[in-house]
């Protein structure tokens, strides 16, 4: 069998055992049953990929029910099935269903060299032959080799989450220029901005070597900031976790942040940008979830909630201002 048939019928066999489980855990599952689950879905992270797609068919099928919204009470048949990923498994979850391609983002790649890049409000997802998958954020730009022996990025610029298929032989680098970041089979998120790198970890464990050669173990739930003379790690609690990575989902959570801050996220996304006219608003305290292209809607939003008003540019851009 060639190499593309032998990966094809890997990926088909792991599917249909993905498609096993969920079917087995439907209904009422015995633990040691979901035990194994959780054991074969962090055996591999292609097992992660091929469970949460098939748990999203299976949710989307006739029969399902929404898991995470209450049913009024007394409504029949509204029993919720509780998922089968225990929290060690939370990032794996949290980043699957973007890998499969399904929900939000857009071209998949097979990509295992040159330039991969997207565009300013664009999203895509490049997989790796050896079974890693790279989920590229808007205006992302990062250069793939991966061979017999080596499987290296360079990143250049924007946001990506890795999900790294585990290979003994050859540690997974990424490249960021002032440091760099090995792995032999885990998920993080990466996002390089003009001073400094923030680096998410999901699942697993990462060594950060900085340019001094100083290494930094970072697990699950930690984030942890690259400078070019700093690395310092801090950590995250579950709903700063799925904050972290919601543009996976086609998401922009915010929870407190200013304005600012909060306008310059739709801005990754926009090719008319919203622009603060006025420094007096500037520092306001912003809280919701929006679509990562809702930026009309999160301005409507502002009008509805705060003194604000909103103006548009003959150039198409929105300034907002007190009103």
């Amino acid at each position: 069998m060639d190499s593309p048939s032998k990966a094809r019928a890997e990926r088909e066999a792991i599917a249909s055992e993905a498609a096993q489980w969920v079917v087995r855990l439907s209904d009422d599952p015995d633990p040691a049953d979901r035990a194994r689950a959780e054991a074969w879905i962090d055996a591999d992270p292609r097992h992660a990929v091929a469970f949460v797609a098939a748990e999203a068919a299976w949710d989307a099928s006739p029969h399902a029910r929404l898991r995470d919204t209450p049913a009024p009470p007394g409504a029949p048949g509204t029993t919720a099935r509780p998922s089968v990923l225990s929290r060690r498994s939370l990032g794996m979850s949290l980043i699957a269903a973007s890998m499969v391609g399904a929900i939000g983002l857009g071209r998949v790649m097979l990509a295992d060299g040159d330039r991969h890049e997207t565009r300013r409000g664009q999203q895509s997802v490049a997989r790796l032959s050896d079974g890693s998958s790279i989920a590229l954020n808007t205006d992302t730009r990062l250069d793939v080799s991966v061979d017999a022996s080596q499987r290296l990025v360079r990143f250049i610029a924007g946001e990506a989450l890795f999900t790294v298929a585990r290979d003994e032989t050859r540690p997974f680098v990424v490249d960021l220029g002032n440091a760099r970041v090995e792995v032999l089979g885990t998920a993080f998120n990466i996002r390089k901005r003009t001073d400094n790198v923030e680096l998410t970890v999901t699942h697993g464990l990462v060594s950060v070597i900085a340019a001094n050669g100083q290494s930094t173990q970072v697990g699950v739930g930690k984030t942890t900031l690259i400078r070019p003379d700093v690395v310092a790690t801090t950590d995250l609690d579950v709903a700063l976790l799925r904050q972290r990575v919601a543009w996976q989902d086609g998401y922009i959570e915010l929870k407190d942040e200013t304005l600012e801050q909060a306008v310059a996220e739709f801005n990754r996304y926009r090719d008319q940008p919203i622009l603060i006219g006025d420094p007096r608003i500037a520092s306001l305290a912003i809280a919701g979830r929006f679509g990562v292209h809702d930026g009309d809607a999160f301005v409507g939003a502002l009008q509805a909630s705060f003194a604000i008003t909103a103006e548009r540019t003959t150039d198409g851009a929105v300034v907002l201002r007190r009103g």
